[in-house]
């Protein structure tokens, strides 16, 4: 191989790798799109079942709709959010010392209505409709 057909070669597989890597290497890319609010929610909850233990407490939270609703208890009544943070779609927890819902990558934080507090979220949470009776949580947005 002579020096012109190396450096064809050379400058040929440098621009495919650079043209490869800007469709598919962008911080734009779909794999960090978050993940939109769970549509058509309607599921119950019961606040009895061990599995909602933390939650009836008010020490801790619970998902629903396959992972897609958080559900926590704040100054004695229930909330239900989106799970996932509108920044990135990483799913979301609740911090029940200070009543907020934050997420573990980037340090976005949301009040427990959903609206953004902190952090580089783009939006508010989508907040579902929680409705009590007795020991069941009802939950539809």
């Amino acid at each position: 191989m002579d020096r012109k057909d190396f450096l064809q070669l050379f400058v040929l597989g440098t621009a495919a790798a650079a043209t490869g890597c800007l469709g598919g290497c962008s911080s734009e890319s779909k794999a960090n799109d978050p993940t939109p609010p769970a549509t058509g929610v309607d599921f119950t909850l019961d606040l009895t079942a061990p599995a909602n233990a933390q939650l009836a407490a008010g020490t801790g939270f619970v998902y629903g709709a396959s992972n897609r609703v958080l559900v926590a208890k704040t100054n004695g009544t229930y909330v239900a959010l989106q799970a996932s943070c509108t920044h990135e779609g990483v799913t979301l927890s609740f911090d029940s010392a200070t009543s907020r819902v934050v997420c573990p990558r980037h340090g976005g934080t949301y009040s427990s209505t959903g609206a953004v507090l902190a952090g580089p979220p783009p939006a508010a949470l989508k907040q579902y409709t929680v409705v009590q009776t007795g020991n069941l949580l009802r939950i539809t947005g």
